[in-house]
């Protein structure tokens, strides 16, 4: 078994990953969203608040998991790629908590992403040709196998870059240009949707809460175009008390803004959307656990 770390440029992900019969499968999991990306489009660096909300992610998990036993495997994102003072972080980091973090790029993040969703398709018993989509707090993953590409938007940079839900959406059509000419381009039979905008949709949808959540009623289920206007409209309807029940603290109009650009890249699409909870941090132990890891972060 492994540890594996997603540290995104808005959540914190961690899981005990086992080596199973038919796959992998998540012993123990925990996260936390530490919104590393906020305030990086001004600053150009990880901000003194979400170094400390990560630092007490980071011992919140060290409590709970045995890293003495297991081996930790642990990779950072887009706003880990782009701050300039995240090589300072991660030095304190190793020296306060004994983690090492390898900083991956968009395609390496892309492909172990896609070997996370694939095992979970497996379970399902789901083995057809898919496409993913992961849009993260500072880029967006998108791509099928043997072709993988890293957009640079995601939903806490470009939330903060408009703050409005009008210029949210006058702009989220730009945004997304180039990612739906490439998503245009692909195989799309169906495709699966990742990461915590499309997870928090179906939840929704399903009746689940933040704190209710499970990613095992979550695997599999389906969206519909008209979701994506539903789930914006039953947030603004929500103040802010009741938004944070409902989706986290502070998510509300991230979520909101990802929603947007999620909605504007699968605008021209046919396929069959799938969501999968299954994302990086299941892929990065799949991929330990296979012993080609360190290829795939080296390779691209």
């Amino acid at each position: 078994m492994v540890i594996a770390i997603d540290l995104g440029s808005n959540t914190f992900r961690v899981a005990l990953i086992k080596k199973e019969q038919n796959g992998f499968s998540n012993e123990q999991i925990y996260e936390k969203i530490v919104g590393a990306a906020r305030g990086l489009n001004e600053s150009g660096k990880i901000g003194e608040e979400a170094k400390n909300r990560l630092f007490v992610a980071i011992a919140e998990s060290k409590s709970k998991f045995d890293f003495a036993k297991f081996k930790c495997v642990a990779v950072a994102t887009e706003a880990f790629r782009v701050a300039s003072n995240s090589e300072e972080i991660f030095s304190e980091i190793r020296e306060k908590f004994g983690v090492n973090f390898h900083i991956i790029n968009g395609q390496a993040e892309a492909k172990l992403t896609f070997l996370g969703v694939q095992n979970a398709l497996k379970k399902l018993d789901i083995n057809d040709k898919f496409s993913i989509i992961d849009i993260g707090g500072a880029s967006s993953e998108i791509g099928e196998e043997g072709k993988f590409i890293s957009f640079k938007f995601g939903i806490i940079t470009f939330y903060e870059r408009f703050k409005t839900l009008g210029l949210m959406q006058e702009n989220a059509k730009i945004y997304t240009k180039e990612a739906r000419a490439f998503l245009a381009s692909l195989n799309n039979k169906f495709i699966t949707l990742t990461s915590g905008v499309p997870t928090s949709i179906a939840a929704l949808k399903l009746g689940l809460n933040y704190e209710n959540y499970d990613a095992k009623k979550i695997n599999g289920s389906e969206l519909k175009m008209s979701d994506f206007d539903h789930f914006i409209s039953a947030l603004l309807k929500l103040d802010e008390a009741a938004a944070n029940v409902a989706v986290g603290k502070d998510r509300k109009f991230p979520l909101i803004a990802g929603t947007l650009l999620l909605k504007e890249l699968l605008s021209e699409q046919e396929a069959k959307f799938i969501v999968i909870d299954d994302g990086l941090r299941e892929g990065v132990g799949a991929a330990y656990l296979k012993g080609i890891f360190q290829e795939i972060i080296t390779k691209f």
